[in-house]
């Protein structure tokens, strides 16, 4: 479409050149008409005086002579772009001035002598007239010639440009209906898979909440079973004789680690369940002071703090708009998880710290995020630390990167939770380690416009 528009603009251009072309030949034509009038009024004022001896005559002969210099200086300034025309036109000039000044001489004779007889200045007057005529007959034969060739090519540019855009109109109309039923089948394709798109959305929320209610009903069916289990594990536990002993010593370490057992189902149920209630909370956001939060979460862990002789510094936080509850649950896990895994060695430094940039961090997750603004708040600490490769699965749920008998406690959902409520407030956690250096969790809120 761009090569035929330009095709086209091409040839309306020549066309639109042509037709200039041939409008200045008219109007040298034009003046040539007028040239030759003035010549003749010259011939035609000095044969008046010399029938009549009419002073008018010389009145008229005078103005002829200003308009001839006047058109052929216009003539000079209209053919400047034609070499030829203008040697032709010196000619002309010449030979007119040489025709004026022999019918002044002629009239002057005239005016002097006593007889009537005709003077030689008037056949040379005449002759010269003759000069001009073909001098004038010279120049617009060449411009009659100008003008048919730049005609022809006026015609055939003309008829050229309207069936350019003949077919350039048919082409654009092609084009625009081929385009045109694209679009309508773009669009019914779009429509189908929208409604498809519906339909699944629909059959996830189903299965989502269907899924919700098994957890649910799973969690709280399974409570009591573990109740049971542990109330007559300690039963059997506890349980005397008739003669006061106590059951076997084998029984007993069966017996503990049954109860024990039962004790981490019921809490990894507990911890199952508040991650199912953030999936679906019925709390509404409102405006929280990160900075009155904090103090009150950090001083929930004094004992530990005071025990591992920790150091946590938390500088300016912003305020922000989300769930009371869940923040606390949030910044809870954060900071016990680096109160938890620390290093027998050092004392443990916690630094939480804020800065409102870019989402170019996230830009890997999200190319859209790139632009928009959030709230880096960054828990950093100097515990174990832990080894990158292994960054996705510490926050899927019950995924541990240390063993059951491992030093360090957990159920492998604290982390989950975080990020199921990161979601919640639309953001994005991040994690970086280093094995027996530290770690560092990163929280981006959304900056509310």
């Amino acid at each position: 479409m761009v090569a035929l528009s330009l095709f086209s603009m091409e040839r309306f251009t020549t066309f639109t050149r042509y037709s200039n072309l041939v409008e200045h030949t008219n109007v040298v034509i034009s003046q040539l008409y007028k040239m030759e009038l003035h010549i003749r009024d010259v011939d035609r004022s000095e044969r008046g005086y010399m029938v009549t001896r009419d002073t008018m005559y010389l009145r008229f002969l005078n103005n002829a002579v200003d308009s001839i210099y006047s058109s052929i200086a216009e003539l000079g300034k209209v053919t400047t772009d034609n070499p030829k025309q203008q040697n032709n036109i010196s000619l002309l000039k010449s030979s007119a001035a040489l025709r004026i000044a022999a019918a002044r001489q002629n009239i002057s004779y005239f005016d002097t002598a006593k007889t009537d007889s005709i003077s030689r200045y008037y056949y040379e007057s005449r002759q010269l007239m003759l000069e001009c005529s073909h001098i004038l007959k010279r120049i617009h034969d060449e411009e009659n010639k100008l003008l048919l060739e730049r005609s022809r090519n006026e015609r055939f540019y003309e008829r050229l440009t309207t069936n350019t855009l003949d077919y350039l109109l048919f082409v654009f109309c092609a084009i625009t209906l081929v385009l045109f039923f694209i679009m309508i089948k773009e669009f019914k394709g779009r429509m189908r898979f929208q409604e498809e798109l519906q339909a699944k959305v629909i059959d996830l929320k189903r299965s989502h909440s269907e899924l919700q209610e098994i957890a649910y009903a799973a969690s709280h069916d399974l409570q009591e079973p573990l109740r049971k289990i542990q109330v007559f594990s300690d039963m059997l536990l506890y349980r005397k004789t008739g003669n006061r002993e106590t059951v076997g010593a084998e029984h007993n370490v069966i017996l503990e680690r049954i109860n024990n057992s039962a004790g981490r189902m019921q809490v990894l149920i507990a911890d199952l369940m508040a991650l199912t209630n953030l999936a679906n909370t019925d709390e509404h956001k409102t405006t929280i002071d990160l900075n009155k939060m904090l103090p009150y979460i950090v001083s929930d862990f004094d004992d530990k703090i005071k025990e591992k002789r920790a150091l946590v510094r938390v500088q300016e936080l912003p305020v922000i708009k989300g769930y009371d509850n869940q923040l606390k649950i949030l910044f809870t896990a954060v900071l016990d998880n680096s109160l938890k895994f620390t290093r027998s060695e050092v004392h443990p430094v916690i630094n939480i710290c804020c800065d409102e940039l870019n989402g170019h961090e996230l830009s890997g997750i999200n190319p859209n995020l790139l632009h928009k603004k959030f709230y880096r708040i960054t828990c950093s600490d100097n515990g174990i630390g832990f080894d990158n490769q292994y960054i996705n699965k510490i926050f899927r749920i019950f995924q541990r990167l240390h063993t059951e008998e491992s030093a360090y406690e957990g159920k492998g959902i604290g982390l989950a939770i975080c990020q199921r409520i990161m979601a919640n407030h639309e953001g994005y956690i991040m994690a970086h380690g280093e094995t027996g250096l530290g770690a560092q969790f990163k929280l981006f809120f959304p900056v509310e416009e």
